[in-house]
């Protein structure tokens, strides 16, 4: 039971970090694009604002997912087994 909502936990995580490599470039960005349209007075750099935004989002999710899939272990059960594995050293260490 306690490993179901671990991984639960770390689905979740996955999810939210998703969520914020698309949305936080596509924001940036954007607001990027309106401040220079505003100071030089045309839309084309709000529009060009938003498709850099959009592109970098899906480069840093792709890059996200990539290393993921790369290694299916998330951060905190690799943080576990390393943690198991060095009081497991130090337990054949003192025998």
């Amino acid at each position: 039971m306690k490993d179901k909502n671990k991984q639960v936990a770390n689905s979740l995580v996955l999810v939210l970090q998703f969520g914020i490599n698309v949305i936080v470039p596509i924001m940036l960005c954007t607001m990027l694009g309106v401040l220079l349209a505003n100071h030089f007075g045309s839309k084309s750099y709000s529009i060009i604002g938003i498709l850099v935004g959009i592109v970098a989002g899906f480069n840093g999710a792709f890059r996200m997912v990539k290393g993921y899939l790369k290694n299916p272990e998330s951060p905190g059960q690799r943080a576990r087994r390393l943690e198991e594995e060095e009081k497991n050293s130090h337990n054949e260490n003192d025998n």
